[in-house]
């Protein structure tokens, strides 16, 4: 069970980078993201289960910040399914900003997951680079006021 419960980790993963950058370039894809908010879910519950077997202590082992950042992103990853497509946005790339952090330094930490350092070292390099790029042209797409590209204005 544990094997089902790690690999559950980076199919979410690529699947929130997936999303990520969709939502990034405009609409976010709704069932693309009910879909791994069901797999990120599925994933924090099983490692409840399988590797914390529901205790706090074990939980909680390696800190609190952790514990909290890793909640506080499934809460982000779960609620982004249940509020308007703005918000959803804001919160589908925050969370993968905050995954991100977390899985490549899991995977370069624990031996569990180290054999997914290529697909999440992939997957980060995409998503990183594809917001920036979405970035970009946000910012070329919206000019400054006052800029040559606004006559003034």
């Amino acid at each position: 069970m544990e094997f089902v419960t790690f690999l559950l980790a980076p199919i979410g993963y690529a699947g929130l980078t997936l999303t990520a950058l969709i939502a990034a370039r405009g609409a976010v894809p709704v069932i693309l993201l009910r879909a791994v908010a069901g797999i990120v879910l599925s994933h924090v519950v099983l490692v409840w289960v399988v590797r914390y077997e529901g205790q706090w202590s074990e939980a909680t082992r390696n800190g609190y910040v952790g514990f909290i950042l890793f909640h506080t992103t499934l809460v982000a990853i779960v609620a982004s399914v249940f509020v308007r497509e703005r918000l959803a946005r804001r919160l589908v790339v925050a969370a993968f900003g905050i995954v991100t952090v977390g899985a490549l330094g899991a995977v370069f930490r624990y031996e569990v997951v180290s054999i997914y350092r290529i697909p999440v070292m992939v997957c980060a390099a995409a998503g990183i680079a594809g917001l920036v790029r979405a970035y970009r042209r946000s910012r070329r797409a919206w000019p400054l006021p006052g800029s040559q590209w606004t006559n003034g204005r």
